[in-house]
């Protein structure tokens, strides 16, 4: 597939997550500007922003760090932030505006959730084209609990990710992904065949093993393959523990 020398598109297509970073790196103010406004030009759902974006400082880091499983690119990173769906400051404006906030709590779940995802987007390629790598951080939601307390969140307001931002300290190569076949439907829905199924497992299992990807950075045994990933992941336990807890967490925060 030709990318005819687009930088837009040759910088998306570049992406890898970035897991090592160059311990006090820092990062200057204007560089934080550029990003965070980048993450603002997104597009959002009738212009609500439902999104914060909070920085943690390096005085609260470690307990940041403690508190959503003990990752190290979250105390190494130069920056780290916690990207929250926000409905609490949509209301107050709707309020100031002159008109009731109307709670509708799986519709702004939904609306927050596009809202953040977009923004956390554009955050990661305005980072990575200042050069910088990032990562996202998805146990800052499941330790949802401790963030809201942590960092003062008030009903509403939701922590989704973690984000950290720094110098890359590694070159990993750019990560697999299933073929565009496998994601890309035209005007009707197609059901994957066995074969095919067998297929984009058996790709995504020897890309990722041939790095060495789960023995790197999730210190399991060699042999350990995308197969077996998916089956812990998604078809285990971990997945009925976070739906307990985010169940938990969305009551708590007035989104159920």
């Amino acid at each position: 597939m030709s990318q005819e020398n687009n930088p837009i598109i040759n910088h998306i297509m570049s992406h890898k997550s970035i897991r090592r970073f160059k311990q006090g790196a820092k990062i200057p103010e204007t560089h934080i500007e550029i990003i965070l406004r980048a993450g603002q030009q997104a597009s959002t759902s009738c212009s609500g922003q439902m999104y914060s974006f909070i920085r943690i400082s390096p005085n609260i880091r470690e307990q940041v760090f403690s508190a959503c499983g003990k990752q190290n690119f979250v105390v190494e990173a130069s920056e780290f932030f916690i990207l929250c769906v926000d409905k609490y400051r949509l209301d107050r404006l709707v309020e100031k505006a002159g008109g009731p906030p109307r709670q509708w709590p799986l519709a702004s779940l939904v609306i927050g959730v596009m809202d953040l995802g977009l923004a956390a987007q554009n955050i990661a390629l305005a980072a990575e084209a200042l050069g910088y790598g990032i990562v996202f951080c998805g146990s800052c939601a499941d330790h949802a609990g401790e963030l809201i307390d942590l960092l003062g969140l008030p009903k509403k307001v939701l922590p989704i990710t973690g984000l950290a931002i720094g110098v890359p300290e590694e070159k990993p190569p750019v990560r697999p992904r299933i073929p565009l076949g496998a994601v890309y439907h035209k005007d009707h829905y197609h059901v994957p065949s066995e074969k095919e199924l067998d297929q984009w497992i058996e790709q995504m299992g020897s890309a990722l093993t041939k790095e060495g990807y789960y023995q790197k950075y999730a210190g399991r045994e060699v042999g350990y393959t995308w197969k077996d990933h998916l089956v812990r992941k998604f078809g285990g336990k971990w997945l009925e523990r976070v739906e307990k807890t985010r169940k938990d967490i969305l009551e708590k925060q007035g989104f159920l």
